[in-house]
């Protein structure tokens, strides 16, 4: 393993493991396990998104191809703000 691809998978481990007690800081004993694991994950999508639009690791200036026509996915945008558009980070439904 060369040395970017250990900065990207210790970075990754990082990002888990920053989503993981993030979510478990902000969990309420009234919450449901399902926004629990929707807010962690929800976490962890984005700030991966946020390392590939570079601002986690400056070390580390990634791209997604698609191998089909070659295009970069992160084109025209920023991933983490767009990826937030898509996620849920707690249930949809509301407890009543």
């Amino acid at each position: 393993m060369n040395e970017a691809q250990k900065e990207f998978f210790e970075t990754l481990s990082s990002i888990q493991d920053n989503a993981v007690y993030q979510a478990l800081g902000e969990y309420e004993e009234t919450d449901s396990l399902t926004d629990l694991l929707y807010d962690a994950t929800y976490e962890a999508l984005t700030s991966f998104c946020e390392l590939l639009d570079g601002y986690t690791n400056s070390n580390l200036q990634l791209d997604i191809i698609n191998k089909r026509d070659n295009s970069s996915l992160k084109a025209g945008m920023q991933m983490h703000d767009v990826c937030a558009n898509y996620l849920k980070w707690k249930s949809e439904k509301e407890d009543g």
